[in-house]
């Protein structure tokens, strides 16, 4: 079983060795496949990147052109991605590894779906503000229900992975909306 692992990242230098070996320490005994996608950054995220991969080859990357934003990102990664089942994290260390094992917990109890919800009390009251707005907003707007804090840090079993790459063409993607909108366990 491969479990591939999605890390979309912009101008990340400081945060790539750090959240590289906490994965590695967490999932010590799986066979994890490292996809890392540098969305043009400015500093020296890329060159990290490519010095792990030349000492791991589990390590892959795809480099961006220029900027083209984080749910192009998840998309490159999605695309590029082999495991059985695919989790994507941010690169910022705001998504802890720790929380890896259980979303592989839920994934082997048979969710083919599992996704995380931010309950961080410590976030500026601006941000929760916003937020909680955008959520109520969409879930007025859609009727793709979104639960308040949900986040792209989350488990696709790898037929959720084939229907999003083979079979879903939007140009706009928002994919916290499409694995909502896909139904599944």
């Amino acid at each position: 079983m491969i479990i591939s692992i999605i890390i979309p990242c912009y101008n990340e230098e400081g945060n790539i060795t750090e959240l590289y070996e906490k994965i590695k320490y967490v999932l010590d005994e799986k066979k994890i496949e490292f996809i890392f996608i540098d969305d043009n950054s400015n500093d020296n995220t890329l060159s990290i990147i490519e010095k792990i991969s030349d000492r791991d080859k589990t390590v892959k990357y795809v480099s961006f052109s220029r900027n083209f934003g984080h749910q192009s990102a998840l998309r490159a990664g999605l695309e590029k991605a082999s495991g059985n089942c695919v989790i994507s994290m941010d690169a910022d260390l705001q998504h802890p590894p720790e929380v890896l094992k259980s979303l592989l917990g839920k994934w082997e109890e048979g969710y083919d779906i599992v996704y995380t919800i931010r309950r961080d009390n410590a976030i500026n009251p601006f941000k929760r503000m916003s937020s909680a707005f955008f959520y109520k907003l969409s879930n007025y707007l859609s009727d793709v229900k979104l639960e308040n804090g949900s986040a792209d840090f989350r488990l696709l079993d790898r037929k959720i992975v084939d229907i999003l790459v083979n079979d879903i063409s939007e140009y706009h993607l928002f994919y916290r909306g499409l694995v909502s909108w896909l139904g599944f366990r």
